[in-house]
């Protein structure tokens, strides 16, 4: 592989050692003249003696060559146990037979041998191949004797092959790290405290955007390449790593001279003499530029809302903390919670898409109307924060706002969009001190008012207070009881007759009762609303479906002629969802086998206004099935005739607030008498709930109602009662 190569290294011992001038009588001294010594051994020495002079090559396997002859003439064990060959072998082979490219023959040894010849002494690489074929890297050392006359050279062969495999293999790994160091953009450094040189690796040099061939690196220079504002941070970590022993970690930037910035994660550690001085201090460096952009992200998607880019629950709440932190003595802060009304209705009626413009239109516009130093925040579905703490000096100022807020929702003038809705919202507002000192307290509070403004209706506003708390506590309350008060076996139906004129039981009305677990009777009034708002109502309602057509079927089975019973229907169940209230109610009568004309379904006027569509599919579903509907609390609402008409009712009820003032006011006389005329006129009879006196009942039938119903005949009766009334109506 490799030819003879002379050293032309000035430090060789071959070329720095005195000549030496062997004599027959005794070793070799140095010449003590001037002149170069003749470095050919006397006549008298035998090849034996040429050994002697092994440590002037210094090697490990030692062999004589003829470099008249072009053979060997001796050698030492390690030579030809090294190759695989027995002693006798090996001097018998031609010497060009172990170089591993023997195919050069007797020129190139004729070659080699005349210039070990020339020159006495050096060195040259050269690839050996051994008996069974395997090459060897060697080092061969000369040096030219004389024995009897005769040229002899004596050979050491240094073995290099592990040597050169270890130096491959450091040069594999070294090319492999910085390989990994530029795919995972970490790199290594190293600073000499001795002499202040500070060593990078390829990628240390990536990194830090900086030429490998730039002037000697230092620690002062590697400062000038991070950002202003963190260098002192990144000098203080080192420092302090320095002084304590321990290793350091910092992440910090890059500034480059085009002013882009990198995030960089540093770490270093030093070692030190046995003194304790610092020897060196090693380290990696990581480019975390995307890792940062990532963190980055992953912040804002965990505190700020995707559809409205407004902050979120959470990081309102790490605000807040902050702004309390910082307020001073005097200041108040100002907590606005708004929650749009019916928007469940929006999202249903005009699909996701106008509900997200909805509550975009909703960010913008309070953005809009706020102060550059407000806070706000959606923290959920429909439901946003303002916070102001500049300005506030009371509970009212911050109720001011909250006002102002909620007029210019109800106003319709959206900021950036034209939409088929008008949203109103109620607010709930708390400040600080008044309402607490944290921030989980200050939200809760805000949040209790919110809840308290909705159970009232829709865009109306509360300040928290104690009672507001009261109340709350006492609604969860409630509302925990009644989430299993069908499970539980709670609800009970009465059955409140309804007469003719002359008093007949034609019908009834089934009216659900709770009595909760401490054997308190909740009213109706107090926890229909709470089931409606809690969606707990679908599986009330379906359960008094259920029970009221498995008592009409009991009460058949006794024998009776059972009128029809009339089943009070919630708005929110004519919300669209599955089951729908056609399947529940199919699935009841098919069960108990009982026909439609058995069961009169009732729907407050209020439902037709909040559900008009879902209303007119559901209930004409039900028509059609053969039940018969009747409209519950007329005159509350401001529903239409021809609505009503469309809708194929049968009954009208009349609301017991006109009846209560029929025998004070003759204005409701004359609202009464209209309403039973026209609804006469759309063939629908009329019945007035609350007759609670004879007079009333006479005022009623002058004004030609139809149907009565109230404590003046009868309070809501249990089942087997209002069944002995049956007996002796049939009797």
């Amino acid at each position: 592989m490799v030819g003879p190569q002379a050293s032309s290294n000035p430090h060789d011992p071959l070329r720095t050692k005195v000549p030496l001038v062997l004599r027959a009588s005794g070793p070799a001294t140095e010449n003590p003249t001037d002149e170069p010594a003749d470095p050919f051994i006397p006549r008298a020495l035998s090849l034996a003696d040429v050994f002697r002079y092994a440590p002037e090559v210094s090697g490990d396997d030692y062999v004589l060559f003829d470099p008249i002859a072009l053979r060997f003439l001796d050698c030492n064990r390690s030579a030809h146990e090294r190759l695989q060959y027995s002693r006798e072998e090996f001097l018998a082979l031609d010497p060009a037979e172990i170089q591993a490219n023997h195919n050069e023959g007797c020129v190139w040894l004729a070659k080699l041998a005349a210039r070990m010849l020339q020159e006495g002494h050096g060195s040259f690489a050269s690839l050996h191949r051994s008996k069974t074929g395997l090459i060897r890297n060697v080092t061969v050392r000369f040096l030219r004797v004389q024995v009897d006359q005769q040229p002899i050279i004596l050979q050491a062969f240094l073995d290099q092959t592990e040597q050169g495999e270890i130096s491959w293999k450091l040069a594999q790994m070294n090319r492999q790290l910085n390989e990994a160091e530029e795919i995972s953009h970490i790199g290594s450094w190293e600073l000499i405290h001795a002499s202040g040189h500070l060593s990078w690796s390829d990628e240390t040099f990536r990194i830090f955007e900086v030429d490998p061939n730039a002037p000697p690196n230092t620690y002062k220079n590697f400062l000038t390449l991070v950002h202003p504002d963190d260098r002192r941070a990144v000098d203080a970590a080192y420092q302090k790593a320095l002084l304590s022993g321990n290793a350091y970690r910092i992440q910090h930037r890059l500034l480059f001279p085009d002013g882009r910035e990198k995030h960089v994660l540093e770490r270093g550690k030093t070692t030190y003499d046995n003194r304790g001085w610092p020897l060196t201090t090693i380290g990696t460096v990581q480019d975390v530029t995307t890792m940062h952009e990532l963190e980055r992200q992953l912040e804002d998607a965990a505190y700020r809302d995707s559809l409205t880019d407004l902050p979120n629950k959470a990081a309102t709440l790490r605000h807040l903390e902050g702004l309390l932190q910082s307020k001073t003595y005097n200041e108040s802060i100002a907590l606005i919670n708004l929650d749009l009304d019916q928007f469940d209705s929006v999202n249903e009626t005009f699909g996701p898409e106008v509900g997200n413009r909805v509550l975009c239109s909703t960010a913008l516009t309070l953005r809009d109307l706020l102060q550059p130093d407000d806070w706000v925040a959606r923290l959920g579905s429909d439901e946003f924060l303002v916070i102001r703490h500049r300005g506030i000096t009371s509970l009212g100022a911050a109720v001011e706002l909250g006002h102002a807020l909620q007029s210019k929702l109800a106003s319709g003038r959206l900021v950036g969009q034209t939409l088929p809705v008008q949203p109103t919202a109620c607010v709930g507002v708390s400040s600080c001190p008044e309402h607490g000192s944290d921030a989980h307290t200050l939200l809760q509070c805000a949040n209790s008012a919110l809840m308290e403004a909705k159970r009232r209706g829709r865009n109306q506003m509360q300040a928290y207070s104690t009672t507001v708390s009261q109340r709350l506590r006492a609604r969860l309350e409630m509302e925990t009881q009644l989430e299993h008060a069908v499970e539980r076996g709670q609800l009970r139906l009465l059955y409140q007759p309804q007469v003719d004129g002359e008093g007949v039981i034609v019908g009834a009305e089934a009216l659900v009762r709770w009595t909760n677990h401490q054997g308190v009777t909740i009213p109706p009034d107090t926890f229909i609303p709470l089931a409606e708002q809690t969606g707990q109502i679908h599986a009330i309602g379906a359960w008094v479906i259920e029970a009221a057509f498995a008592q009409i079927l009991s009460w058949q089975n006794q024998g009776l002629i059972v009128p029809p019973i009339a089943v009070n229907v919630s708005a929110v169940q004519l919300e669209p969802r599955l089951p729908s209230l056609p399947d529940t109610v199919r699935s009841a009568m098919q069960r108990h086998g009982l026909a439609a004309r058995q069961v009169e379904l009732e729907i407050t006027e209020t439902a037709l206004m909040a559900y008009p569509k879902e209303a007119a599919e559901q209930l004409n579903a039900l028509t059609a099935m053969g039940f018969k509907l009747a409209i519950d609390d007329f005159g509350t609402g401001y529903s239409s005739l021809a609505t009503l008409h469309s809708l194929h009712l049968s009954k009208l009820k009349i609301d017991r607030c006109f009846v209560d003032r029929l025998e004070q006011t003759i204005t409701d006389r004359v609202i009464l008498r209209a309403t039973i005329s026209m609804a006469r006129e759309l063939g629908l009879r009329t019945l007035a709930e609350g007759v609670e006196t004879e007079q009333q009942w006479n005022l009623l039938q002058e004004l030609g109602c139809d149907l009565f119903q109230g404590y003046l005949f009868d309070r809501p009766l249990p089942p087997e009662q209002f069944a002995s009334k049956l007996k002796g109506t049939a009797g």
